[in-house]
């Protein structure tokens, strides 16, 4: 078999899997952003979600999902819902990290819940507490997620509840499990996208 085929080959292969091994993220930056919440179906304790253009601390344009409570149990999930969502099942060893970009009137205590491969049931079992204080200015927020043996289990599906009472605002600039996001970074390329114009080098 001729030399450059195979390499082709295992380079494309390489390419899969490194696109594979990727965690769920949203950067609301895209021209299909606005249509890609069409998927995040159930919605509880919040006005309807929309993205808007903000200034940040440093009069730059951000786009953002806007969130608003309206009451103590507020949540939704991205790209989905209770029982389906539009990205792949994930490893929370590789992902441990859930990394927001947000802004908030108000500190407030934030939650996250998933389900897993291994126990598939929403519960408290499977969730965490966390607190968000970015009050006036866009903060990157890192969380470790340690409870519920998140990083022994691969996440099937996961909602956020952006904040536990009613009348917390919030601007949210991305939320990801890959990495944080620099301000002005390109929003996330489309996979599909990142996986023809590398295929497309590779022919070359």
């Amino acid at each position: 078999m001729n030399k450059v085929v195979v390499f082709t080959a295992m380079l494309f292969l390489a390419v899969l899997s490194a696109m594979a091994a990727q965690g769920p993220e949203w950067t609301f930056d895209g021209p299909d952003a606005a249509q890609e919440l069409k998927n995040w179906v159930i919605l509880n304790q919040l006005e309807p979600l929309k993205i808007e253009t903000v200034k940040d601390q440093d009069g730059l344009d951000r786009k953002v999902l806007i969130t608003k409570s309206l009451g103590g149990d507020p949540y939704m999930f991205p790209g989905g819902g209770w029982d389906q969502v539009d990205y792949d099942p994930f490893s929370g060893k590789e992902h441990p990290v859930l990394y927001l970009g947000v802004r908030v009137n108000t500190p407030n205590r934030w939650q996250i819940y998933w389900v897993s491969k291994e126990d598939g049931n929403w519960s408290e079992a499977q969730h965490q507490d966390f607190d968000v204080n970015a009050v006036d200015e866009f903060q990157d927020i890192e969380v470790e997620i340690t409870a519920g043996d998140w990083q022994k289990k691969t996440i099937l599906r996961f909602r956020i509840d952006p904040g536990t009472s009613a009348g917390v605002e919030a601007e949210i600039d991305y939320i990801s499990f890959n990495g944080p996001i620099s301000t002005g970074k390109p929003g996330a390329v489309d996979p599909k996208d990142k996986l023809a114009t590398t295929w497309a080098r590779i022919k070359k």
